[in-house]
């Protein structure tokens, strides 16, 4: 099973660098009874084209899990478990999975690394309102003649 963490179902969708939990369940029949599988090289892999990420899923009395962050890129990924080991059948599991990337409200309002872009936004917008009042309100030389003095 895959879900965000903090919920229960999982998703019709992700979002890039949603905090993902996936957890799977391995029993191997020893004697006729089914046992949790107890093996540490299980991993999970995380794959578009090629794996983006690749974890070992911690074991928990036959439960295997793990938590982590998708990567910062979007597309159909697919959560695959690949184990094969001697004496073993093997064990392939892939589901797949939409990631998309964020929606505009997502990104943080004000970016820090941007505030020379917004400074310099303000100083335009401050220099074309002094230029506009200088060319509005400056009265020029009057029309009238100049006549000098005579005594």
């Amino acid at each position: 099973t895959h879900h965000i963490v903090g919920e229960s179902d999982a998703p019709p969708f992700y979002t890039i660098e949603d905090d993902v939990i996936f957890s799977l369940d391995i029993e191997e029949k020893v004697d006729g009874v089914w046992q949790p599988f107890a093996a540490k090289d299980v991993q999970l892999e995380f794959h578009r084209i090629d794996p983006f990420v690749r974890l070992p899923l911690v074991p928990n009395n036959g439960v295997f899990g793990l938590r982590f962050i998708l990567p910062d890129v979007y597309g159909v990924f697919r959560f695959q478990v690949d184990y094969r080991s001697l004496g073993y059948s093997y064990l392939y599991s892939a589901t797949q999975v939409p990631v998309r990337p964020k929606t505009h409200v997502q990104y943080e309002r004000f970016i820090l690394s941007a505030f020379p872009y917004y400074a310099g936004a303000f100083s335009m917008m401050i220099g074309v309102l002094m230029f506009a009042s200088v060319f509005l309100f400056h009265s020029g030389p009057s029309d009238e003649p100049h006549h000098a003095k005579t005594e």
